[in-house]
């Protein structure tokens, strides 16, 4: 395989990636430059891992299971930078919808510039659009898969172009969009309560969601952050749902509790719930949900006065219990 890509002079042309392009809609679009199926590239270039290895579709293809190196040499793109190319992992599968900007890839194809697919579009927690600020039109993950061609993707613009809209107030959109922002980077978050690991707050953000909201289509998912770290969360299958459920805990995270417009108050089982969370990030709970913090701070006061001891226990009940 390396001998493969060492015999390579490199391709004569090569279309430079768009800003944010995900590797596999560049990969797309060199195929059909060279009039060539995917596999039939990637073989000929020597990035295929191993000649009967399984290629994921389009959009799952990261450095597992392709060649970045010999990749780098046919191209002349650097390996760091198709590796930043490449998609979140999300196992063990994709929600059934993903989100993508209509205005976006309309606006490519009015310019007569080729259509590509943004990386972004591909992490489940991506619900808005953050050059138009407007929430994502649903793809289904089965009308990804059907891509075989970089001109495919000018049938998914005519779907997008026929679904209508989600009519919600700019705000909620804008928290969903700073709460988008802080979960797809590829550092450590910096909200509100302090600097916070990438997948301590992805830990928040499902914690809050299943105290905001109770849906029945909902899968486990595991996000492969990178550098062998991983956050595990539930997620709606359904875009819209998605969008509803960043645009709430987006509120949550984002302001203070008095500033919180449009919220709930806290239910009691929520605060009890979230007083559990004892190993959160230093303020977090305290900004999040003040009634469960005070509840910790005085459990822990139970605590030092009385030890691990039946009396402890019996006033860590009454505590619990005039919670109202």
């Amino acid at each position: 395989m390396k001998a493969a890509a060492a015999r390579h002079t490199g391709l004569p042309f090569v279309p430079q990636p768009a800003p944010d392009e995900l590797l596999g809609s560049w990969l797309l679009r060199l195929a059909q430059l060279y009039g060539l199926g995917l596999r039939t590239l990637l073989g000929r270039l020597g990035a295929l891992q191993a000649r009967d290895a399984h290629l994921p579709h389009w959009f799952s293809i990261d450095g597992s299971t392709v060649n970045l190196d010999a990749l780098s040499a046919a191209a002349r793109l650097s390996r760091a930078d198709l590796q930043a190319m490449t998609p979140l992992g999300c196992r063990p599968r994709w929600p059934a919808e993903l989100g993508a900007c209509e205005r976006c890839l309309a606006a490519a194809a009015e310019a007569g510039q080729p259509i590509t697919w943004r990386r972004t579009w591909m992490n489940p927690l991506a619900t808005a659009c953050g050059i138009h600020g407007t929430w994502l039109k649903p793809v289904a993950a089965r009308t990804l898969a059907s891509i075989r061609h970089g001109g495919d993707f000018g049938g998914v613009v005519q779907r997008l172009a026929m679904a209508p809209q989600p009519d919600d107030e700019p705000a909620w959109v804008s928290d969903a969009l700073w709460l988008q922002d802080l979960c797809t980077a590829r550092a450590d978050a910096d909200p509100p309560w302090g600097r916070t690991r990438l997948q301590d707050l992805i830990r928040i953000v499902d914690e809050t969601a299943r105290e905001e909201t109770r849906q029945a289509s909902v899968q486990s998912v595991v996000l492969e952050l990178g550098n062998s770290e991983r956050a595990g969360l539930s997620l709606s299958i359904q875009l819209r749902h998605r969008q509803w459920v960043m645009g709430s805990v987006g509120r949550v995270l984002r302001w203070p509790s008095e500033e919180r417009v449009g919220c709930p108050p806290w239910s009691t089982a929520s605060i009890k719930r979230l007083a559990m969370m004892r190993d959160w990030p230093q303020g977090a709970l305290a900004w999040i949900c003040p009634p469960a913090a005070e509840l910790v701070r005085q459990q822990e006061a139970l605590r030092q006065e009385f030890s691990i001891s039946p009396r402890y226990f019996k006033s860590c009940a009454s505590l619990f219990s005039s919670i109202q």
